[in-house]
């Protein structure tokens, strides 16, 4: 199968341009028809049902005329997104406690349409209320910055809990100075309106240029100045991020793509991870939407009622860059089964396609799990917050990891380390 040859518009999958700006449909939360999903379904046999603790019985819904209805529908929300016992902390003994399935903020750079900025402060604060307060963006993202700092200072100003703010400094070309990073980070505080930033992500894109370590140093420099909670770090590979720690950096974690559909973290940036106690955020954990119930339940547009696959809706950038990943390291019918057996398992367990396929992420692939592992999801939808919030109370078997993975092993995915095709190494 041909390779992809990455142009530099698509250093990362979540900046790449010119897309429709048409909103996608959002199926997650309303069904089709049995009938209609059995007609779809008839080459998958059908798991016996099991019992279990469902999210619905943890989190029951108030009565609609409820005060609690009044108030938000999403603060009906289970507390399992919100409590201290869920919530996450990093290594370097800081106070930060984050939610275990992040906020998203790259749709604000572009390429996913206008409606991602309609009514954006409602849109933050309906997350923030169901306890998913902790928001990730970068210092390229656009106004991304700068809507969350506007945002975090009303949210602040009503004396509630603390939101987490997770931003990037993001090196495309030239080693910086230490005053370069100072200044980034400077930069970043004040679109944020903060004092201080939770945690800051290097991104070093060419590992051709030397100084990678010393601006890490830096940025561990200004952690030390108290400018900065924690220091993470973007898309780097296994061997280099073992050479950051070495040089005495306190990394606290790693962002990478992470995915039924892209699963190279799976070849030592795991293990690693679980050694040295740091956390693995990633994106792209629903392939911008392809691991979801929309191509499982809409045949005008699904791939179950289209064999050709001709009019899969690549409406968004992301859309564009995870169908090609799967097209050309899975291939179409290979992508067909993994939704076929992503929605027997989600029938089984009265869960959504993207509920599965966060879990199987944050498990790391396997039923004892990984511990590390915290998905980033897009907000531009606040219709999925309750669906994103089931992912808490669901636990998969070892015969929804065996049907999941036995479709995997049809198709190694993405070959290398962490962003290593992106970086032209394979």
């Amino acid at each position: 199968m041909m390779a992809v040859k990455f142009t530099n518009c698509s250093r990362d999958p979540r900046l790449v341009p010119n897309c429709a700006s048409k909103q996608p449909s959002s199926p997650r939360d309303r069904r089709q028809p049995a009938a209609n999903r059995r007609a779809a379904m008839s080459t998958l046999p059908r798991p016996q049902t099991h019992s279990h603790k469902t999210w619905r019985s943890l989190c029951p819904r108030p009565a609609p005329h409820s005060r609690a209805h009044s108030r938000s529908p999403h603060r009906t929300v289970c507390q399992s997104a919100a409590s201290d016992e869920a919530r996450v902390k990093f290594n370097d003994g800081t106070d930060t406690a984050f939610c275990p399935i992040l906020n998203g903020c790259w749709q604000l750079a572009g390429g996913h349409g206008q409606e991602v900025f309609d009514h954006i402060n409602e849109k933050l604060t309906a997350h923030a209320e169901a306890g998913f307060t902790t928001f990730d963006t970068a210092d390229i993202y656009g106004p991304s910055e700068s809507i969350l700092g506007k945002f975090q200072e009303q949210w602040a100003a009503s004396g509630r809990p603390p939101l987490q703010l997770f931003t990037k400094y993001v090196v495309f070309r030239g080693a910086p100075s230490s005053q370069d990073v100072s200044s980034a980070v400077q930069r970043s505080m004040d679109a944020l309106r903060v004092k201080q930033l939770d945690l800051v992500q290097m991104h070093w894109w060419d590992y051709a240029v030397p100084g990678m370590e010393d601006t890490a140093l830096a940025l561990a420099d200004q952690r030390a100045k108290g400018r900065i909670k924690s220091v993470g770090v973007t898309n780097i590979d296994t061997p280099r991020l073992e050479k950051i720690l070495d040089a005495g950096v306190p990394v606290v974690s790693n962002q990478v793509q992470f995915s039924l559909l892209d699963r190279r973290p799976l070849n030592g940036m795991i293990q690693l991870c679980r050694e040295r106690g740091i956390k693995l955020l990633t994106y792209g954990s629903l392939g911008g939407g392809l691991l979801s119930d929309r191509y499982t339940e809409e045949p005008k547009k699904g791939l179950l009622g289209n064999p050709r696959y001709s009019n899969i809706d690549l409406n968004t950038s992301s859309l564009k860059m995870y169908w090609r990943v799967a097209d050309t390291y899975g291939g179409q019918d290979w992508y067909r089964r993994l939704l076929l057996a992503l929605r027997g398992v989600a029938d089984k367990h009265n869960v959504s396609v993207a509920n599965v396929a966060l879990k199987w992420v944050m498990e790391g692939g396997q039923r004892k799990g990984s511990g590390v592992v915290h998905p980033i999801v897009g907000l531009r939808n606040t219709s999925h917050i309750l669906d994103n919030a089931r992912v808490f109370g669901l636990v998969l078997d070892q015969e929804d990891f065996d049907a999941i993975n036995g479709v995997l092993k049809e198709a190694a995915g993405p070959p290398g380390d962490i962003y290593s095709f992106e970086r032209g190494y394979v």
